[in-house]
Parts: structure tokens; C-alpha cells; sequence
């Protein structure tokens, strides 16, 4: 079912028009899961990303994001907002001081930049989720 969610939220952002047509060659692309260039979020991380569009240290850029089962990250915030939707898996967000939800696949999170927020992959399947931000990444620790 991992695989079939994953094909159908691709398809769900194929179908929404996020392909980034400059990034895009002109006759265009496609790529199954398996072709997809996972890399380490950062050396010795256990969450992968694989690039879609753009550049995540020069601006706008999406990805997929691939979250653990059993991982839960530390309270942080980004510069920007950014919109995510869960593919695969149960993806736990929380708003700091306000709203924590488990969101099954298909499940939409727009989270405003600044704004100091939890993730999570409970549950026993890894979480893939769609991220689209507008800005460079970078991440901010609590203090």
C-alpha cells in the first residue's frame, strides 16, 4: 500500500500543476520511486530527501521528504513558510503552544515561516512527505 500511496500523491502533485516548468527539460520528466536520487538531509542523518525541483540553498525548491518510522524531531522553525502534503505513512505536525494532529497520506500542512513546529513519523511505516517552499531551507533551533 506504501508504494501505491506514494504513486498517488505523485500523481496528485503532477496533476496540481507544481511541476517547475524552468527546471524542467522540454520534453519533460518522469521518475518512478525507485529513480528517485535519495541523499542524507545532512551527513549522518537518518531523514533522505530526493530533490524535485530547484535548489534548497538558493531558493525556491521542492523535495521529497523521507521521515523515519519512530522519528520525532526537535522543536524548530524555517525563514519561510512552506506547504507539505503526506504521501506515505502517519506524519505527526505540531503548531508550538497549539494543535498537534496525526495526518494519514494525503493530509495537507501549510506552516508559516518563524513559526516554532514539531514533525513526527509514528506508526511502524516510514512518512514520505511532498515539501514546496519558496525560499532557501535552513533550520532553526529552538534556543
Amino acid at each position: 500500500m506504501s508504494a501505491k500511496s506514494l504513486l498517488m500523491g505523485l500523481s496528485l502533485i503532477a496533476a496540481a500543476g507544481l511541476v517547475h516548468a524552468a527546471d524542467a527539460p522540454k520534453i519533460g520528466t518522469m521518475a518512478a520511486p525507485d529513480e528517485l536520487e535519495w541523499q542524507e538531509l545532512r551527513p549522518g542523518s537518518p531523514i533522505k530527501i530526493a530533490i524535485l525541483w530547484g535548489d534548497r540553498d538558493k531558493g525556491e525548491y521542492a523535495m521529497l521528504l523521507r521521515l523515519p518510522a519512530g522519528y520525532v524531531s526537535p522543536i524548530h522553525a524555517h525563514t519561510g513558510d512552506y506547504h507539505g502534503i503526506s504521501l506515505t505513512g502517519i506524519w505527526r505536525h505540531s503548531f508550538e503552544g497549539g494543535e498537534e494532529r496525526d495526518l494519514p497520506p494525503g493530509s495537507y500542512v501549510f506552516q508559516p515561516g518563524m513559526g516554532m513546529h514539531g514533525d513526527g513519523c509514528v506508526g511502524s511505516e516510514d512518512c514520505i512527505l511532498f515539501i514546496h517552499q519558496p525560499e532557501k531551507a535552513d533550520y532553526i533551533a529552538k534556543p
